[in-house]
């Protein structure tokens, strides 16, 4: 390294101090509260563009908006007056929450140049525009920040506190994400994604593009879900029953988007799988999901989910897809499931083990 780089680094330092700041369970739910307040602001956001595209005139100062940019603001005075408590070793503690701050505070300035210069986007547009996807980064950063700090904790067992702290964290991230990808999202069916075309459930239409969508959605959802439960159960032990409540809730808000007879062969999916996937990690957690465990629950997830969601669709007769369009469907969620938790419960150091760093725990 240059000596100017060595003098910028040492600067860096001495702004920052030495010290390490422990954040504590109080202020990471007072950080959930504010994570939680940003993330309603923008899904309401996105799914105005979505279902009202003829009508988003004033569009940067509309209501969801300023839900959003209030939201933001909150994660601002939370940094702020952790600050001001611990010193600037709290920013940098807490560093995948100010990066995420600072992609949002971006974030919202490019929206606003965009649509100044190109309009406002509708439909599918606002799920892919660049200055929407730097707020979709920016938003995971801010979501998945209180797991990043737990993950420093040496402790194994979370208490309640704990536990809901990082399973809410998991929670918001991964509806975020299928809300920026509802176009391969299940929890999009019964609803319009562009003008004159109503989602599908997966299973319900023979259409050789709706299949082959279907399949899209099948992969993606399992190695979504699975990636992020993984992550947790492989380095934390929540108390019982939060997990299947918080698998459950991952389709839940689906009842809320779209008609809820039409979805609720999902949602229920999703609480059979939060069921099962509870179950082995009672079984098998010593206290945590070893490799080979993670890979068992995580096949059981994906395989349960599509499993239960498939055979309510046929005993509604809603279920069109061949035999061995579904079953092989339900089999490639399996494969998929054991494939990711496998990958990501690859070890990694934990506790003692890792240092900090601006995004977070790097390892010693």
């Amino acid at each position: 390294m240059s000596s100017r780089g060595l003098v910028l680094r040492e600067r860096i330092r001495q702004v920052r101090g030495d010290d390490h700041v422990d954040i504590n369970d109080l202020e990471l739910v007072v950080l959930i509260a504010c994570n939680v307040l940003t993330t309603v602001g923008l899904a309401g956001d996105i799914a105005r563009h979505l279902q009202n595209p003829d009508n988003l005139s004033g569009d940067f100062l509309s209501g969801w908006h300023l839900v959003l940019y209030g939201g933001v603001t909150t994660v601002a005075l939370w940094l702020g007056v952790g600050a001001l408590r611990h010193g600037p070793a709290f920013v940098w503690s807490a560093g995948t929450t100010t990066i995420g701050f600072l992609l949002l505070a971006f974030g919202g300035v490019f929206d606003s140049i965009w649509h100044a210069q190109f309009g406002t986007e509708a439909n599918v547009e606002a799920l892919v525009s660049p200055p929407h996807l730097t707020v979709f980064a920016g938003l995971a950063f801010l979501l998945a920040s209180p797991v990043v700090v737990l993950w420093r904790r040496p402790a194994r067992r979370l208490g309640w506190v704990a536990s809901i702290v990082a399973l809410v964290s998991v929670v918001t991230t991964i509806l975020v994400i299928s809300l920026f990808t509802g176009y391969l999202s299940p929890l999009a069916s019964g609803m319009s994604l562009s003008y004159g075309y109503i989602e599908p459930m997966v299973g319900e239409t023979i259409n050789d593009y709706d299949q082959v969508r279907g399949l899209g959605i099948v992969v993606w959802t399992t190695a979504v879900l699975v990636a992020a439960f993984t992550v947790v159960l492989v380095r934390f032990r929540p108390m019982p029953g939060l997990l299947t409540a918080s698998i459950f809730l991952c389709g839940a808000p689906a009842l809320l988007l779209t008609d809820p007879r039409t979805i609720k062969p999902l949602v229920i999916g999703y609480l059979v799988a939060g069921v099962a996937t509870e179950a082995v990690t009672a079984i098998a957690g010593k206290p945590t999901l070893g490799r080979l465990a993670a890979s068992v629950a995580g096949a059981l997830l994906g395989t349960v989910l599509w499993l239960a969601t498939f055979l309510l669709l046929r005993s509604e007769d809603r279920l069109v897809w061949s035999t061995s369009m579904w079953t092989g469907a339900v089999v490639l969620s399996g494969l998929i499931g054991a494939a990711t938790a496998a990958l990501v419960a690859l070890p990694a150091p934990t506790g003692a083990a890792v240092v900090d760093s601006p995004v977070g725990p790097r390892p010693a």
